[in-house]
C-alpha cells in the first residue's frame, strides 16, 4: 500500500491500541495489578493477552515510526520479521478476550467456541474498517484503490463467516435450557433493538451492502460509512456477548430454583 496511508493508518493502530490498553487498566481497578502481569507473569490467558497487547503496540510504534520517516533506511528482513511478529501478536490480541470469557465457568452462555470465533471475526473487520477510515482522509486514494477493493472482498467474507457464526451461536444459546433466556432476550427482549438494529443491520448488512457497491461513486463517503457501521457492530458484539452474563442461570439464582422445581416435578 502507498506510503500515505500505511503513515497515517499506523499512528491511528497505535492510539486505538493506547485505547485498549488503558481499557485493560481500568478493567484491572489498580494500574500495578497490570503491571503484575508483565513484571510476575504467569501462564494464563489474561498474561499471554496483556504481553500480546504490548507487542502489538511495541510493533504498532515501530511501523509508525518506520512510515513516517525511517522506512525506507530499514533492510527488508528486518520489516518482514516484525510484520510476521505483527500478525502474530494481532492474532492473539483479538482471540484472548473471547478465549478468557469462554473459559469462565460461573457464565454458561460464554462456553463455546463461538464466543472467541465471534471476537476473532470481529476484531478483522473492525481493522478493514480503520483502513477504510483512514482512506477517506487520505487526499489521492486512487493509487491505492486496488488494494481497497481487496480489503472490501476479504471483508465480505469476514461478515459472512461472522453472520453465520453469530446464527448458530444464537442457536447454541436457544437449544440449552440454561442460556434460553439468554438467546430470547437477544432475539425478541431487551436486547432485542441493540441485537437486530445495531449489530445485525448497521454492523453487518449495511457495510456488506457499501462494500458491494464501494468501486462506484464517492469512495471518501462510502469509507466513512463502512467504518462507522463495522465499528458500531463491533461495539454492539462485544456488549450483546457480555450482557448474557445477566440473563445466564449460573448468575439469575430466581431461574435456576424455577428450573430446578420443573426438572423435579416432571
Amino acid at each position: 500500500m502507498p506510503h500515505e496511508l500505511l503513515s497515517r493508518g499506523w499512528v491511528l493502530c497505535l492510539v486505538l491500541l493506547a485505547v485498549g490498553s488503558l481499557c485493560l487498566m481500568a478493567d484491572a481497578g489498580r494500574p500495578e495489578r497490570v503491571l503484575s502481569l508483565w513484571l510476575a507473569p504467569r501462564f494464563t490467558v489474561v498474561t499471554v493477552g496483556a504481553w500480546a497487547l504490548l507487542a502489538s503496540g511495541a510493533l504498532a510504534t515501530f511501523f509508525a515510526l518506520a512510515s513516517n520517516g525511517i522506512g525506507a533506511r530499514l533492510p527488508l528482513f528486518v520489516v518482514l520479521v516484525a510484520s510476521v511478529a505483527a500478525v502474530i501478536a494481532g492474532v492473539i490480541t483479538a482471540v484472548y478476550t473471547g478465549v478468557l470469557l469462554m473459559q469462565l465457568p460461573s457464565v454458561v452462555a460464554f462456553g463455546s467456541w463461538l464466543v472467541p470465533a465471534l471476537f476473532c471475526l470481529s476484531s478483522l473487520s473492525c481493522g478493514v474498517a480503520v483502513a477504510f477510515g483512514v482512506a477517506s482522509f487520505v487526499d489521492s486514494r486512487v493509487p491505492f484503490g486496488s488494494a481497497l477493493r481487496c480489503l472490501s472482498h476479504m471483508d465480505r467474507a469476514i461478515i459472512i463467516a461472522e453472520a453465520v457464526a453469530l446464527a448458530l451461536f444464537a442457536t447454541f444459546l436457544l437449544t440449552d435450557i440454561r442460556t434460553e433466556a439468554g438467546g430470547r432476550a437477544l432475539l425478541t427482549g431487551d436486547e432485542a433493538i441493540m441485537f437486530w438494529v445495531v449489530l445485525v443491520l448497521a454492523g453487518l448488512v449495511a457495510p456488506f451492502i457499501l462494500e458491494c457497491r464501494y468501486p462506484g461513486g464517492d469512495r471518501r463517503t462510502k469509507g466513512l460509512w463502512i467504518a462507522v457501521c463495522v465499528l458500531l457492530g463491533g461495539a454492539a458484539l462485544r456488549v450483546c456477548v457480555t450482557g448474557l452474563a445477566s440473563f445466564d442461570v449460573s448468575q439469575n439464582p430466581e431461574l435456576a430454583m424455577r428450573m430446578a422445581f420443573a426438572v423435579a416435578g416432571g
